[in-house]
Formats: structure tokens, sequence, C-alpha cells
């Protein structure tokens, strides 16, 4: 795989968990939350934590599917997306 081939699968896999957070963030939120203003919490988590924004969508979509994955190389946005939004999410994820 050459690296372009890696860093536009990276992107698109992102592109994906950034929609998929912006729509966990809405319907936790509750409607009236605006997908501006769910991307702008999920970019202001990036930076304060310094964090990948598109690795803290996905942890936070991984978080909201109940999935735990055992690779080691997001566990941080894994940690801040628990801290951030673990008790907006239904079930034990918290």
């Amino acid at each position: 795989m050459t690296i372009e081939a890696h860093r536009d699968t990276r992107a698109t896999r992102h592109l994906s968990a950034l929609d998929a957070a912006i729509q966990i963030l809405i319907t936790a939120r509750g409607s009236s939350y605006s997908a501006d203003q769910a991307f702008d919490e999920l970019l202001d988590s990036s930076m304060r934590h310094q964090v990948d924004v598109g690795d803290l969508a996905e942890a936070l979509a991984d978080l909201a599917d109940g999935m735990h994955p055992d690779a080691d190389d997001h566990r941080r946005a894994r940690d801040v997306a628990t801290r951030e939004w673990g008790a907006l999410l239904p079930g034990d994820t918290g």
C-alpha cells in the first residue's frame, strides 16, 4: 500500500467517523443542537486535549457502538471520548 493510499484510507475513515460523531452528539444533546455546534464541540475537545479530531471522532463512534478496540494506537482518544461524552451515551459507557 502506498503512502497516498494509506492516507486516503485514514482520511476516509476519519470523515465517516466525523459524520457519525456529529450525529451522535446531536442525538445526545437534543434536536436543537446543530451540526456546527457538534463539530465545534469535537474540535474544541480535540484542541483542549491535543488529540487528533478524526481519532477522537472514531473513539466517540466506537464508544457509542459499545466497541472497545484492543489496539493501543488511539487509547488517548478513547480516554478523552469516555471522559467527555461517556455520561451522555446510553448504557454503561462512562
